[in-house]
């Protein structure tokens, strides 16, 4: 029987291939999109978390009720649709009106917010 040798080309691989040099090319819209997840993440669980520290009241469970979609959302930022871009920055801007309330805890979501916001606008119209 004959046996076939598999010959292995020892010839370095071309420098621009971004192979083999251990550098990741994380474009602007891709660190834009990992910023909105982690914030949309953090705005949630703080939503949710702030059933501890409010009266409860409807208010506060719709804002909770919030918080988890914003945690779906947060989930759904992972991938690479560019739909949970669009439903995370209407859910955000839908949260905004908070401005007027007062506390501790709705100023820091706020502040949240308004940076999820302009964060998955850019990851939206910056190029993957």
């Amino acid at each position: 029987m004959h046996k076939a040798k598999l010959q292995i080309s020892k010839a370095t691989p071309p420098i621009g291939s971004g192979e083999g040099h251990g550098a990741v090319n994380l474009g602007f819209g891709r660190v834009s999109r990992h910023c909105a997840t982690a914030l949309a993440i953090f705005a949630g669980c703080l939503a949710v978390g702030n059933l501890w520290v409010v009266p409860l009241s409807v208010i506060s469970l719709l804002e909770a009720g919030r918080g988890v979609i914003l945690l779906l959302l947060g989930i759904g930022l992972m991938g690479t649709a560019r739909l949970s871009l669009v439903l995370t920055l209407l859910v955000a801007l839908a949260g905004l009106n908070i401005f007027t309330a007062a506390g501790n805890a709705t100023s820091l979501m706020a502040i949240i917010e308004v940076c999820l916001v302009t964060t998955a606008a850019f990851a939206l119209v910056t190029p993957r």
